[in-house]
């Protein structure tokens, strides 16, 4: 455990050069450090200085979401940002919440030698097509991790040696634990408090109190104002970096180059698991045209060979071939799933990807199987055949 920490350390101080003070003044920005809140509508001070800029672009990160569970106030607690700064092995880990973050923590955990109990406060991995988080919900219990789906965490209790916490189970039962340690992972929420936000006139969504962005592209209640990442409902890295590059070029530019387009959710477990756009309610009942094609790790020649077992592609086709959903659960999920969001972001129909040119094996061999399958499948009309037929005879 100790390496494991030192190790992630030692990557954060890395990543971090990246976003240091010195680097951006390097590259032409103005960096004022210091509190900063909003002194109107139009002014922000950061300490003894202030500026009237022409926009905001508020990108201030999240803060762990602390669910209201009596007792919990009475004991230490890990969230996803200060677990790492544990050296030593926990006996016994209660997960309190499953986000994406949770979850990888969880088999973590177990994979180093923790006990680990996963409460996930309702239906864990919810939004996700059942299918595919299967295989998730599987690996994660051969890992070890003990997964009370459906549970909530009522009860806290601070004993003189370890903690205990009472889970309220879906079918009307209780449970009682004996956990070591406790992990916060419920989601996130915009870190905007210190800000005055109500200074500035920036008000929150109606019945979202995270959350500020009014627009796709972060315009709030303020027009002056816009915000990225946390405050506009983005939690995971890669979306808030799309969507902020988007609302810079609006806002620098008077549009953005490109829209943000559907972001894959992504969970970093092995194996990893990808979603990105919505499943009906009743895949039953599909629209006439509409199709599901799927694919197993099995049917993967380098899946094979690296002796994977667990793994899925499931897409959602519609009459023009075109994907418009898709679950992925395997290795290297989150990068099939983003050619898919490109393909989707562009129109590209399914079929078009067999002509991918991939070194062999390859993972993303298996978005080829799914195009040549589709292929295959299409019907050819009377005015193809016809027009086939000339073409051979033009050419013998």
């Amino acid at each position: 455990m100790k390496l494991v920490q030192e190790r992630a350390v030692r990557l954060a101080a890395e990543r971090a050069v990246l976003d240091s003070g010195e680097r951006l003044t390097a590259l032409g920005i103005t960096v004022l450090p210091g509190p900063a809140q909003f002194v109107d509508a139009a002014t922000l001070a950061v300490g003894d200085v202030q500026v009237r800029p022409q926009a905001f672009i508020l990108a201030v990160g999240g803060e762990p979401i602390i669910p209201a569970v009596p007792g919990l106030d009475a004991v230490d607690y890990f969230t996803a940002d200060s677990i790492l700064e544990n050296a030593r092995k926990l006996t016994h880990l209660l997960v309190i919440g499953s986000d994406a973050e949770g979850l990888a923590l969880a088999q973590a955990f177990a994979r180093l030698g923790s006990e680990v109990t996963l409460v996930p406060q309702g239906d864990v991995l919810a939004g996700f097509d059942i299918e595919a988080s299967s295989i998730l919900i599987e690996a994660l219990q051969e890992d070890g991790v003990r997964l009370l789906d459906g549970g909530v965490v009522d009860a806290i209790q601070a004993r003189s040696q370890g903690i205990g916490a009472t889970v309220a189970l879906p079918q009307g039962d209780r449970q009682s634990l004996d956990v070591s340690h406790v992990l916060i992972c419920a989601g996130a929420q915009v870190n905007a408090g210190a800000l005055a936000l109500d200074a500035g006139r920036v008000r929150p969504v109606r019945g979202q109190a995270g959350r500020f962005a009014l627009g796709s592209l972060g315009q709030s209640s303020n027009r002056r104002v816009r915000f990225v990442g946390a405050g506009a409902g983005i939690e995971q890295w890669q979306h808030a970096l799309s969507h902020g590059r988007a609302v810079v070029e609006s806002v620098v530019l008077g549009a953005p180059g490109h829209r943000p387009s559907a972001q894959p959710r992504l969970v970093q477990t092995a194996p990893a698991l990808a979603q990105i756009g919505r499943w009906p309610a009743d895949v039953k009942r599909l629209a006439k045209g509409h199709a599901i094609v799927r694919a197993g790790a099995a049917e993967n020649d380098k899946a094979r060979a690296l002796g994977i077992e667990q793994g899925l592609t499931k897409l959602l086709v519609n009459p023009k071939g075109q994907v418009i959903a898709a679950s992925l659960a395997g290795p290297d999920a989150g990068e099939l799933a983003g050619v898919l969001a490109l393909a989707m972001d562009r129109g590209i129909p399914l079929q078009a990807l067999a002509d991918l040119s991939l070194p062999h094996p390859s993972l993303l061999a298996t978005l080829c199987l799914l195009g040549e399958n589709h292929k295959g499948a299409q019907t050819v009309s009377s005015w193809q055949k016809l027009l086939g037929a000339v073409r051979r005879r033009l050419t013998i």
